[in-house]
């Protein structure tokens, strides 16, 4: 794992450990306050902004907070953006912010291919103990495009919980847990059994994490959710609405 430095006015240089940071349009940063002065953190992976910025969970969240508080927004600073990605960056920036809210974990759970797993096991080895995350066989699945693809998921040592509520601990963490979804759901893109699977599990997950206040959700349908993993506008101001109850 590299280490990678972003800067960002006021806040100043922030360091992050992985490959490289994520090129899309989905990694977005802001801040306006300095490090002394942080209040609020929010970290969010890739469906903090979902298909578009706007009317997206992080473009309601910033008219919402600017001017009112403190704050630093984070979203999918590394392509895998988990537990381990938030983890790393409070320690090797020294942060423990009063309220962190973040809607990590579903990342850390859900299937996917064994060379993409490889970079989130390295980043649970950057300040965890080797061994503490691995990868394990899931199911083969048949893309749409007619190959056969082995997938993987992550399995993780009771110590990778306790050493994420070490790091939570000095201040309140709200935690946006994955919305499931309706039975009968049309997805443009079409899920292994394995996704399902980790979508409950990474769920469970947060919720075990002691300390964390959780926000759980009633199922999605098409409305909500356009590929079952981001969000529409309707479902990012659902989700939205009930953040700010915590803030």
């Amino acid at each position: 794992m590299n280490s990678i430095e972003l800067y960002c006015h006021p806040f100043g240089k922030m360091i992050f450990s992985g490959d490289k940071l994520h090129g899309s349009g989905d990694r977005f940063v802001r801040s306006n306050c300095v490090r002394d002065d942080l209040e609020l953190l929010f970290f969010f992976d890739s469906r903090g902004i979902s298909g578009s910025f706007s009317d997206s969970i992080v473009d309601r969240v910033l008219k919402h907070v600017e001017g009112n508080r403190r704050y630093l927004l984070i979203c999918r600073p590394l392509e895998l953006t988990t537990w381990a990605t938030l983890f790393n960056f409070l320690k090797l920036n020294g942060l423990s912010p009063k309220t962190i809210v973040t809607n990590v974990g579903f990342v850390d759970f859900t299937p996917k291919k064994q060379s993409v797993l490889d970079d989130a096991v390295g980043q649970v080895e950057v300040l965890m103990e080797k061994g503490t995350a691995q990868s394990r066989a899931a199911e083969r699945y048949i893309s749409s495009n007619g190959e056969q693809i082995q997938l993987f998921c992550m399995s993780y040592a009771n110590s990778y919980r306790r050493n994420i509520e070490a790091v939570l601990t000095k201040g309140s963490t709200v935690v946006v847990n994955s919305p499931p979804l309706t039975p009968d759901i049309r997805l443009s893109r079409e899920r292994p059994s394995a996704f399902y699977t980790g979508l409950d599990e990474s769920n469970r997950f947060n919720r075990s994490i002691g300390g964390v206040a959780v926000i759980d959700f009633p199922a999605f349908d098409e409305s909500q959710t356009y590929d079952g993993v981001h969000y529409t506008p309707l479902g990012s101001e659902l989700i939205f609405h009930e953040i700010t109850k915590r803030l």
